[in-house]
């Protein structure tokens, strides 16, 4: 049926009015026509008036008719622009950034593959790029100041690039640009540049007029002959990382070199993944020495990985890596379980006298992924060992996310498990937290131990957390001991314990006789006198371990 010239407006109800409309209409004719041969047939032709009354009656229910009709169309194109907005605000928020009125990752990544399809002998880039030390502003300043940030950040990256670029915030201070038509590598370097300059150049203003200064790293990858969306952004992350060893506040274009780094990490990755699975993890226990006695009164579980190609590696091989793609979560539950497992051999074979505890380290993404208390909870053994397992978090986590951090902590204690406090005094506030931190323990920054006998800051700042730590009842740690006069300081400043090269190495044995049944002075035997604390010049850091 052909539109009526009233259905123009193409909205919901123009088929309302296309079919009611035309029969309101014609209605009084048809109904005088219709009263007219039945009367013709029963009492013969009727009269003028008769015919006339009917048309008015007609008409008086045509005109009802239409003016319902007219009603119902105009409540169902309503309820048609209602869903309508409603759809487009499910299609907005679908595919934009809640904050920043960015596009998200969802809508880069079709305009990429887009823009790939159809670039022709033009290239394009993608600009990946986050805000340095952006974590810290949230410490100091709050997550709101962080929100201001990252609108304003927003603001001047839609500024800087040009009308026709993709800007897209990926989550937290991760922000992406595609630029399209692009002539040469130079044109996307520009563009980068302009990027930075519009961002660090002038300070953001925040709540109370305080000014935060922002800079950001950007790694640039350029698309010719690629039709990989995936591929594009990997590098442009490759390039983000090395914009970010370079000094920040930079670009730095993908180049071949960092291709062979990115085959390299893509391929110890997919590595990663089967290390798990298929028994490649070890963990090593390095001794942790009370100073008073010398009895070793733990262990920290540090996990190293058995590679069928490369050897034994060591953390920093491989966690990094791990915390980026996520696998530090499975990596993470394995220690846990692992560490229950040698808890319980331990207990079991030296009975009552054992006393030792093991600690392993917990991740941002371990105490973020929610199943860190199930992963615990699940491998716990039963009797005195269950107590003995001592998780470490660095301050800067507890920080960053108190509210979540602090409950899920205490949560572990009321598990049994006790809690510890790794690389204190980095922190930005750290003696302010340490009186609401749910720990037992903390451990002093190692940077602050190596320059014992050195520095007069470092004694005071280690002296200052001894002291604190203290009065609220927390014990200390000290880590990286490496040297017989680092060890007596601590003695002298009050340090309950202490760990590091000097003491022992980590090792994956454990001379648990040995250990559980010392001799007099311990590990201390000819690193100190315990007595009057003279230098001896041999240290015991292969003893046993």
């Amino acid at each position: 049926m052909a539109p009526w010239p009233w259905t123009a407006r193409h909205l919901a109800g123009d088929e309302v009015r296309t079919r009611i409309v035309p029969w309101a209409v014609a209605s009084p004719l048809v109904v005088v026509g219709v009263i007219a041969l039945l009367l013709r047939l029963l009492v013969g032709p009727p009269s003028a008036a008769t015919l006339l009354s009917v048309l008015a009656g007609g008409v008086v229910s045509a005109v009802l008719l239409l003016h319902l009709s007219l009603q119902a169309a105009e409540r169902i194109d309503e309820e048609g622009r209602h869903r309508q907005d409603t759809l487009e605000v499910a299609r907005r928020q679908a595919l934009h950034d809640p904050l920043t009125d960015l596009g998200n990752r969802q809508l880069f990544a079709d305009r990429l593959q887009h823009a790939l399809a159809r670039r022709g002998s033009h290239a394009c880039a993608v600009l990946y790029l986050d805000l340095d030390s952006f974590k810290t502003i949230n410490d100091v300043h709050g997550h709101a100041a962080g929100d201001t940030v990252l609108v304003e950040v927003a603001n001047r990256l839609r500024a800087a690039v040009r009308p026709e670029d993709t800007v897209a915030r990926f989550g937290g201070d991760e922000f992406a640009v595609l630029c399209e038509d692009l002539t040469d590598e130079l044109n996307a370097s520009r563009i980068a540049d302009r990027v930075v300059s519009s961002i660090s150049d002038r300070p953001v203003v925040i709540a109370g007029g305080r000014e935060i200064t922002v800079t950001p790293s950007v790694g640039i990858a350029l698309a010719r002959d690629e039709a990989d969306a995936s591929k594009l952004l990997r590098r442009a992350d490759a390039a983000l990382y090395r914009a970010k060893e370079g000094g920040k506040a930079r670009s730095e274009l993908f180049d071949e070199r960092m291709q062979a780094q990115a085959v390299d990490t893509l391929q110890t990755e997919d590595d990663l993944a089967l290390a798990v699975a298929q028994g490649q993890l070890r963990l090593h226990y390095q001794p942790i020495v009370d100073l008073t006695d010398g009895h070793v009164q733990g262990v920290e579980a540090l996990v190293r990985w058995q590679h069928p190609r490369r050897g034994l590696l060591q953390p920093a091989d491989f966690i990094p890596l791990a915390e980026r793609s996520g696998l530090i979560v499975s990596i993470g539950a394995w220690v846990i379980a692992e560490a229950w497992r040698t808890l319980e051999g331990w207990y079991a074979e030296a009975g009552d006298d054992c006393r030792l505890t093991v600690s392993v380290n917990i991740s941002p993404r371990q105490l973020a992924n929610g199943e860190l208390l199930d992963a615990i909870a699940v491998a716990q053994p039963a009797g005195r060992a269950a107590g003995a397992l001592l998780v470490e978090v660095t301050e800067e986590l507890l920080v960053a996310d108190a509210k979540a951090g602090f409950s899920t902590l205490h949560a572990l204690r009321m598990m049994g498990v006790r809690v510890g406090v790794d690389d204190f005094g980095r922190g930005i506030s750290s003696l302010s937290h340490l009186q609401s931190m749910p720990v037992d323990h903390v451990k002093v920054d190692r940077h602050f131990i190596a320059g014992l006998g050195r520095h007069r800051q470092d004694e005071a700042v280690v002296a200052g957390i001894i002291g604190m730590a203290k009065n609220m009842g927390v014990g200390v740690i000290a880590e990286g001991v490496e040297t017989p006069a680092q060890l007596a300081a601590l003695r002298q400043l009050g340090c309950d314990a202490a760990q590091g090269f000097l003491l022992g190495y980590p090792a994956p044995g454990l001379d648990l006789d040995g250990v559980v049944h010392p001799a007099p002075g311990g590990a201390l035997t000819g690193v100190l006198t315990l007595e009057g604390q003279d230098v001896v010049a041999r240290a015991v850091a292969s003893r046993s371990f």
